[in-house]
C-alpha cells in the first residue's frame, strides 16, 4: 500500500469515527417525542387561562401609571 492509500483510508476512517461519535449522541425518534410529552404534560402553558379566566399575560398593569425618562 503506498503513503497515498494509506493517508486516504486514514482520514476515512476518522471521518467514520466521527459520524459514530455523532450518532451515539442523537436521541431516538420515540425517546425525543416520550420527552416532549413529558415536558409539555408537566409545564404550565402561561397563555392558557387559570381556573378563574385569567391570563398572567393579560392581566392589567397595576398602578397604570407612565413614566417619560
Amino acid at each position: 500500500m503506498s503513503e497515498a492509500q494509506l493517508k486516504k483510508v486514514l482520514k476515512e476512517n476518522e471521518s467514520l469515527k466521527t459520524q459514530l461519535e455523532r450518532s451515539s449522541t442523537i436521541l431516538k425518534v420515540s425517546e425525543a417525542c416520550d420527552t416532549l410529552i413529558d415536558f409539555c404534560s408537566k409545564t404550565n402553558d402561561p397563555f392558557i387561562p387559570g381556573w378563574a379566566g385569567e391570563n398572567e399575560w393579560t392581566k392589567p398593569l397595576k398602578g397604570g401609571i407612565c413614566n417619560v425618562l
